[in-house]
């Protein structure tokens, strides 16, 4: 069984301005107001730049109204929404192209707890390891799943070989975007589940220790039961480009 809007379970915490370019995207619910809000977490975000975040297409589209949500990054600074773009490839979690653009109304301004990610473009070695983030349930209880604030686990990328050997009949949703990445951490089962989408799954190099290597998009369930796959943001830099430098040809 596999569902969308994946959450980090077996993870360890992190602290605030420890991972700072990943952003809480927070949606109004209808007992709210502006003057006397309600929100609730919906997915997380990955800071691009000062004025554009990317997250996971299925957690905003088809395009959730933009003024029922509020991104809130670092400690402080929350922003409203001036406009979405999905992927014009996107059809729907689990055919790939899995990612969308938010445009914020006011710019971030960097500190110490808000600061932009760079995108990975280089070749994923064999024995490689990423590290997932997000916010979203990372227990089961009595009440179902539970939220626990922001955390974070390294797991294993597997060979598309390997994904589909493990995945079985669910490998025909895997596409040529897609990477995939095991369970692991200390009870075997560190991976996404519900909450998680659209933050960072990120990868280390000699040169910068975190670079944003991908974006959550489907997991087998139960969560950490068995692999997360996600949107491999390097093959869909053209179109990020594209979006976030209008005068680009």
């Amino acid at each position: 069984m596999k569902r969308n809007v994946p959450r980090v379970v077996g993870g360890t915490g992190v602290a605030i301005g420890e991972l700072p370019f990943i952003c809480s995207i927070r949606q109004r619910q209808p007992a709210g107001s502006w003057s006397s809000p309600s929100w609730t977490h919906l997915c997380g975000s990955t800071i691009v730049n000062e004025n554009w975040l990317l997250t996971s297409a299925h957690c905003v589209a088809p395009p959730l109204p933009k003024e029922s949500l509020l991104i809130v990054c670092g400690v402080r600074q929350a922003r409203t929404v001036a406009g979405i773009e999905p992927s014009p490839e996107y059809v729907d979690g689990q055919r790939g192209s899995d990612l969308a653009l938010i445009l914020l109304k006011k710019p971030l301004v960097f500190t110490g707890n808000v600061q932009p990610i760079p995108i990975f473009d280089q070749r994923i070695l064999p024995t490689s390891v990423a590290t997932i983030v997000g916010y979203g349930v990372s227990s089961y209880g009595k009440d179902g799943w539970q939220p626990n604030g922001l955390e974070a686990a390294t797991v294993p990328i597997l060979s598309m070989k390997a994904c589909i050997r493990r995945l079985g009949t669910l490998a025909t949703y895997l596409t040529s975007d897609t990477i995939c990445t095991d369970i692991a951490g200390p009870t075997g089962a560190a991976g996404t589940c519900v909450g998680d989408s659209g933050g960072p799954v990120i990868i280390g190099t000699e040169l910068h220790p975190f670079n944003l290597l991908a974006i959550p998009a489907w997991t087998v369930t139960p969560c950490g039961s068995g692999p997360s796959m996600h949107t491999l943001v390097s093959a869909h830099i053209e179109w990020i480009l594209a979006v976030i430098v209008p005068n680009l040809k």
